[in-house]
């Protein structure tokens, strides 16, 4: 279960349960997709396509949750809000999504559109930290929408393991890619110890995208526990 807020001022206030989630002021999806388009514009590398995950592919991500299970979901690169929309309408409680996003103006949109839901500024690169500070864990699922391919290697191995490593033993990585392919490397899955399956293809998506669905190997988990 997600613990105690953040101390950021993007980390929201949270208020007794309810039966369902407090929204912010409406604002219109138009306007939302041409922020984000804004934001390619200025940055086309670390947003990574012109449009924000729309609903189909969203709900295609929170189907590879195993929503039964405990645990708390974490959500990299939270954009507009569309894969947390998808979670809350899933049933995913509230107060088991913290969403980690580094722009400040992304940051800003997910928190007035989701009043309730704790939103973490910051790099997923240091996603440990940042949950280990918000008292988040332990960790059923990351689901992440940032654009792998735009990376160096470097970043998206930092990036992968930190994710892997923040999940509980029987934990999922779910990532959207457009495109058939894995977006992490046969290079990465080997030195992480990762399997990896494609779960989805999302043909009504703008473009079209696939979701792989990642896990650490039973193999890995026992190298991982006998140096630990």
């Amino acid at each position: 279960m997600a613990g105690p807020k953040n101390e950021s001022r993007f980390a929201m206030h949270r208020e007794p349960p309810r039966s369902a989630p407090r929204l912010g002021p409406r604002l219109d999806p138009l306007r939302r997709n041409l922020g984000f388009l804004r934001r390619w514009l200025q940055n086309p590398k670390a947003v990574g396509a012109v449009m924000p995950s729309g609903r189909s592919l969203a709900t295609a991500m929170v189907a590879g949750i195993d929503l039964k299970a405990p645990g708390a979901v974490v959500e990299l690169g939270g954009g507009t809000g569309n894969i947390t929309a998808a979670l809350l309408e899933a049933g995913v409680p509230i107060d088991d999504i913290a969403v980690i996003e580094r722009d400040p103006g992304f940051a800003r949109v997910i928190s007035a559109r989701f009043p309730d839901v704790r939103v973490l500024q910051g790099d997923a690169a240091d996603l440990r930290r940042l949950l280990r500070q918000a008292g988040v864990g332990p960790v059923k699922a990351v689901v992440s929408g940032l654009p792998l391919l735009s990376m160096p290697d470097r970043v998206c191995l930092r990036i992968i393991s930190e994710a892997t490593q923040a999940l509980a033993d029987d934990g999922v990585l779910l990532q959207f890619t457009y495109g058939p392919a894995s977006p992490v490397s046969r290079r990465i899955l080997t030195r992480l110890g990762l399997q990896a399956e494609r779960i989805n293809w999302v043909v009504d998506n703008i473009p079209p995208a696939s979701v792989w669905r990642y896990r650490v190997a039973h193999s890995a988990k026992l190298v991982h526990k006998r140096s630990a």
